[in-house]
């Protein structure tokens, strides 16, 4: 039986977003992969990072990635289903 996400609040959401950034960024080869997928490069990261779907997309790219969500989860000392959550919060499905 699946169990609903639980909601987590804007704040919390951010902040979790923020530290999936200093993960993503924490690493090169992170990093170099995340710039290629979002199209994003060093010039424009930061006037990127400004834009209020930014924190979105970067929960977005990281639950497209298992094995990056789990990393971060564990980074985070949180659960995968913590990370989902802060997403559907930032970036709620239409179907909801």
């Amino acid at each position: 039986m699946n169990t609903p996400l639980k909601r987590v609040t804007r704040e919390e959401a951010e902040n979790v977003a923020v530290g999936a950034f200093g993960f993503i960024t924490s690493d090169e080869e992170r990093l170099g992969r995340f710039l290629a997928v979002s199209g994003l490069g060093p010039d424009t990261i930061r006037s990127a990072a400004s834009s209020p779907g930014f924190f979105a997309g970067i929960l977005d790219y990281v639950v497209s990635d298992e094995p990056l969500l789990i990393a971060l989860a564990k980074e985070l000392n949180t659960k995968p289903e913590h990370i989902m959550s802060a997403r559907w919060t930032l970036s709620p499905s239409e179907f909801e």
